[in-house]
C-alpha cells in the first residue's frame, strides 16, 4: 500500500426504499434510540449534579472530560475489541455495565454518599463502556442489513440518534434534574436496561471471522498505519479532533454561565436542557441544507466557513 492510496467509492446498486431493513434492524433501532436517549440525559444531569457539589469551573469541566476521556484513550482498542468479539455481546455487557454504574450512583446519592470524586469516577467508567458499546454500534449494521441498504440503515440510525440524544434526551435531563439527581440517574440506567432487552432480540451471530491471528497492538498499529496513509483521512482526523476538542471545552463549563441565579443567563436546569436542544435544532438545519449549500459554494468553501462558524461560537460568548 503507498502513500495517499484512494479510496474507492461504493459502486454497489443504489437502495429504492421500497425494500424492508428487516425486524433485526428494526429491534437494533430501537436499542439504539433508547441508549442514546440514556446519552442525553446523562449529558445534561452529570454537570447539573456537579453543581450540587462544587461550583468551580475546573472541576465541574472535570466531569465532562471524565465521561469524553476514554474516547482518546481507549477508541483504538475497542476498535481492535470489536473486530475480535461478538460485537452484540459487546454492545450489551457495556448496556449493562453503565446501567450498573448508574444504579450505584443512584443509590449513593440517595444516602447522601455522593461527592466530586465519586461523580469523576462514574462518569470515567460510563465513558469507558459508551466507547465500547458505540465502537461495536458503528461495526455490527453490516452485518444486519445488506450492503445495498447500508445508506438508508445509516440514515435512520443516525436520525434517531440526533433526536433521541440531542432533542429528546437534553430537556427529559433537566426535568428529572429538577426533581432529584437520584431520578437524573436512574432513569437512564432504566433506559439501557430496556435497551438491553432489545438487543437480545436481535438474533444472530456477530463475530467476524479472522484469517489470521494477531495481537491488539499489531491491528492499532496496523489501522493508525492505514489512517497515515491517507491524505484525505488523516486531515479530517485532525480536523474533526481538534473541532471536537474545542466544542467540548465550550460545554464543559457552559453549565455554570447558563444555570443558577447568579449566572449571566439565570436559567432552571429545565432550562439548560432547552437549551442544549436548540443547539441540536442548529446541527440539524445544518444537516438539512448542507447540500444546498454545498451546491452554491463548492464543497471545500462550505467546509472551510463550517470550520470558522464553529470557532466563532466557541470563541464569543453566547
Amino acid at each position: 500500500m503507498t502513500d495517499d492510496t484512494p479510496l474507492r467509492p461504493d459502486t454497489s446498486s443504489p437502495d429504492t426504499g421500497s425494500r424492508p431493513l428487516g425486524t433485526r434492524f428494526g429491534f437494533l433501532l430501537t436499542s439504539s434510540s433508547l441508549s442514546n436517549l440514556a446519552d442525553g440525559v446523562l449529558k445534561v444531569g452529570l454537570p447539573l449534579a456537579a453543581l450540587a457539589h462544587t461550583d468551580s469551573p475546573t472541576l465541574v469541566a472535570g466531569v465532562t472530560i471524565a465521561l469524553s476521556l476514554p474516547w482518546l484513550l481507549l477508541a483504538l482498542p475497542a476498535g481492535a475489541l470489536a473486530d475480535r468479539v461478538d460485537r452484540r455481546a459487546a454492545m450489551l455487557g457495556a448496556n449493562v455495565a453503565r446501567a450498573a454504574l448508574l444504579s450505584l450512583l443512584a443509590v449513593l446519592l440517595s444516602v447522601d454518599a455522593g461527592s466530586i470524586w465519586v461523580l469523576y469516577a462514574v462518569a470515567f467508567c460510563v465513558g469507558a463502556a459508551e466507547t465500547v458499546h458505540d465502537t461495536a454500534a458503528q461495526s455490527i449494521l453490516p452485518q444486519v442489513v445488506p450492503r445495498d441498504r447500508l445508506s438508508r440503515a445509516n440514515g435512520r440510525l443516525h436520525a434517531v440518534e440526533l433526536t433521541a440524544n440531542q432533542f429528546a434526551g437534553p430537556p427529559l435531563g433537566g426535568l428529572l434534574v429538577a426533581l432529584g439527581a437520584v431520578a437524573a440517574f436512574a432513569a437512564p440506567a432504566a433506559l439501557w436496561l430496556v435497551a438491553v432487552g432489545a438487543l437480545l432480540l436481535v438474533r444472530g451471530r456477530f463475530r467476524v471471522g479472522r484469517a489470521t491471528r494477531t495481537s491488539l497492538r499489531a491491528d492499532i498499529t496496523e489501522g493508525l498505519r492505514f489512517l497515515w496513509r491517507h491524505r484525505l483521512l488523516r486531515t479530517f482526523a485532525v480536523l474533526v479532533g481538534s473541532s471536537n476538542l474545542a466544542t467540548s471545552a465550550t460545554f464543559a463549563i457552559l453549565v455554570l454561565f447558563a444555570v443558577g441565579p447568579g449566572s449571566p443567563m439565570g436559567l432552571s436546569e429545565p432550562g439548560y436542557g432547552l437549551l442544549l436542544t436548540s443547539t441540536a435544532a442548529g446541527s440539524l438545519l445544518g444537516a438539512l441544507t448542507a447540500d444546498r449549500v454545498e451546491g452554491v459554494l463548492g464543497r471545500a468553501w462550505a467546509l472551510r466557513l463550517s470550520v470558522l462558524g464553529s470557532a466563532s461560537c466557541s470563541a464569543f460568548p453566547r
